[in-house]
């Protein structure tokens, strides 16, 4: 490594096609900078954040080390991107989700892997570049949590200790990123939950949570230094520690925040009694997610397990509107062995239930969770797949994507899909309507196109009566 400063070049891959994705600013990498920044110093390592024109980026920025983050949808792009780096002869680091889940797929253009959380292995790892000027195997067999390649196979060095407590990790470093009126912060991680098809626990070992002294420090800063109005929760399940959350609303009110800004997060219906829904309304909770996933008891079972139910559903629906919070959900079809009656019973419910928006997913195996186990005991998939194939939007590609239903057709399934497509595009316009100043950045372009079309339906059902008239008329 030369003496200059060293620099840095982060790649957040993300599909740039895609706005939710390029929306959403890459926290995972704000907490890796500010522990680098702590613990080499806050000038002594330049930064930069790229999630696109990646040669173009390192001609100009000239890095001395690349890290790339990616979860399985974009890893053909992470798997680029490296090939890209090393024609220029640049050394690099691959992390996240989906390195984690298969260390196996760890391209030969990939030096080392991060597997599991990486505020602490990242600084072991720049600490060894920076003395050598490059990754030394010798070296590498050193430090816990990594992977890498070694005459063509891959090594790994064992677990490292997940961090406890997690207030020992810095604020994540946002100065690279575009904060705006609203923004996100992470207040724990992992989840008590294990899904079938979420890999967050697997990921994060046991729930962990940042103090309520921690979190409140944060939502200050963000509050003082980016005026910010609006601040997500992107944590698995927010309220999972609820003494927390009344320590996090006893301190929101000493430092006069409360009233000051609003909040959203995700929960469990099986948590939501009246008690939590009337504290997230005096804490300033506008709005709230909550994966419902199906109304077929069955599937929800196979989905969520056994401690939740379809009354735990109409129950914290129920909750949260008497306390005026907005209520969206997410739902997720094509289990193996649902039904087409037992999709149609979701549907039902949505209809019924006036949520303020909702989400259909198609069930697709990620690796990581026991879903993806079920799929490549089926052959669907393996860890020499082509990653371009893990489509995982049905709604684009469905066709090709990946699909466990044993009891319905692709054809079918998809006529399903578009029934519920059709009922949210319903539900958009009607929202959209009433709350036109509400409507994130990433759906403005899909709701005007989905308003226009509506108008325009409106327009040829017009034209065509005014037509029928005069011709009876006539």
């Amino acid at each position: 490594m030369t003496k200059r400063k060293p620099k840095f070049l982060f790649i957040n891959a993300v599909d740039n096609t895609r706005e939710i994705q390029t929306s959403i600013p890459p926290l995972g990498l704000g907490y890796l900078i500010s522990s680098l920044k702590e613990k080499f110093g806050d000038n002594a390592i330049t930064f930069k954040i790229i999630s696109d024109q990646i040669e173009r980026e390192i001609k100009s920025f000239k890095p001395d080390i690349i890290g790339i983050t990616s979860v399985s949808q974009n890893y053909n792009l992470a798997i680029k991107y490296a090939k890209i780096a090393k024609k220029y002869g640049l050394p690099v680091i691959i992390g996240g989700v989906h390195i984690t889940a298969l260390p196996s797929t760890l391209a030969d253009e990939m030096d080392v892997a991060v597997v599991g959380e990486g505020e602490e292995t990242i600084l072991d790892l720049f600490d060894t570049y920076k003395k050598r000027g490059v990754f030394d195997k010798k070296n590498l067999k050193k430090i816990k949590g990594i992977a890498f390649k070694q005459r063509g196979k891959i090594v790994l060095t064992g677990k490292r200790k997940i961090i406890e407590p997690l207030d020992k990790i810095p604020m994540p470093d946002r100065s690279l990123m575009k904060i705006g009126s609203s923004a996100s912060m992470f207040t724990s991680r992992g989840c008590p939950y294990r899904c079938t098809f979420c890999a967050s626990s697997r990921f994060w070992g046991k729930i962990r949570f940042f103090s309520a002294e921690y979190v409140v420090k944060e939502i200050k800063y963000l509050f003082n230094y980016y005026k910010v109005k609006r601040i997500d929760f992107w944590d698995d399940l927010f309220v999972a520690d609820r003494k927390r959350l009344k320590r996090i609303f006893f301190l929101l009110k000493k430092e006069k925040l409360l009233g000051r800004l609003s909040f959203a997060c995700s929960v469990r219906s099986n948590l939501v009694d009246q008690e939590l829904a009337k504290l997230l309304k005096k804490m300033g909770f506008e709005r709230v997610s909550m994966g419902l996933e199906s109304a077929s008891p069955r599937t929800l079972e196979y989905l969520k397990g056994r401690n939740i139910n379809l009354n735990n559903h109409l129950g914290a629906i129920k909750n949260l509107k008497k306390y005026k919070i907005q209520v969206g959900a997410s739902f997720i079809i094509g289990s193996p062995q649902e039904t087409k009656t037992e999709i149609l019973q979701t549907l039902k419910f949505i209809k019924k239930h006036q949520l303020r928006g909702f989400d259909v997913y198609v069930l697709t195996p990620l690796p990581g969770t026991p879903i993806w186990e079920y799929a490549k005991k089926n052959g669907l998939v393996n860890e020499k797949m082509n990653w371009n194939t893990l489509d995982v939007d049905f709604a684009k590609n469905h066709q090709k994507a990946i699909i466990l239903s044993e009891k319905l057709t692709r054809e079918e399934l998809y006529r399903l899909f578009l029934k519920f497509a059709q009922e949210q595009k319903r539900k958009l316009i009607i929202y959209a309507l009433n709350n036109p100043l509400k409507i994130p950045g990433y759906l403005i372009e899909e709701v005007k196109e989905k308003l226009l079309g509506k108008l325009y339906e409106h327009y040829v059902l017009l034209k065509t009566s005014v037509g029928f008239l005069k011709r009876k008329i006539s």
